[in-house]
């Protein structure tokens, strides 16, 4: 799990032990409470990814690069999977096409 992420960006937080999603908690520059998915990128024939349930209970899901933590939204990503029939998603295509998304830098120590 991303803890990092919890550190640098969430107040109010509540840890879970379900599957789905692992901590809860209000954005730094917001007042609304999510639950969020932070878990990290796994290997997948030779491509990074993150399977997602479609009964996720996560309202944001966690990515990352090197410089920015990026937070897509769980029920846009899966309309614009559905809308498109597609089984897989590149992060590009979704920070592109999809309204809800945060991009939020690092710090960097």
């Amino acid at each position: 799990m991303n803890v990092k992420f919890v550190e640098e960006c969430l107040l109010n937080i509540k840890w879970h032990t379900d599957k789905t999603y692992q901590v809860e908690g209000l954005l730094k520059q917001s007042n609304q409470n999510y639950k969020f998915d932070i878990r990290f990128l796994k290997d997948f024939n030779d491509k990074k990814g993150k399977l997602i349930n479609s009964k996720s209970q996560a309202d944001k899901v966690l990515f990352e690069d090197d410089k920015n933590w990026i937070l897509i939204d769980t029920q846009e990503l899966f309309k614009h999977m559905k809308a498109y029939g597609l089984k897989e998603v590149k992060l590009e295509e979704l920070i592109k096409n999809i309204d809800w998304n945060i991009i939020l830098p690092k710090k960097m120590l």
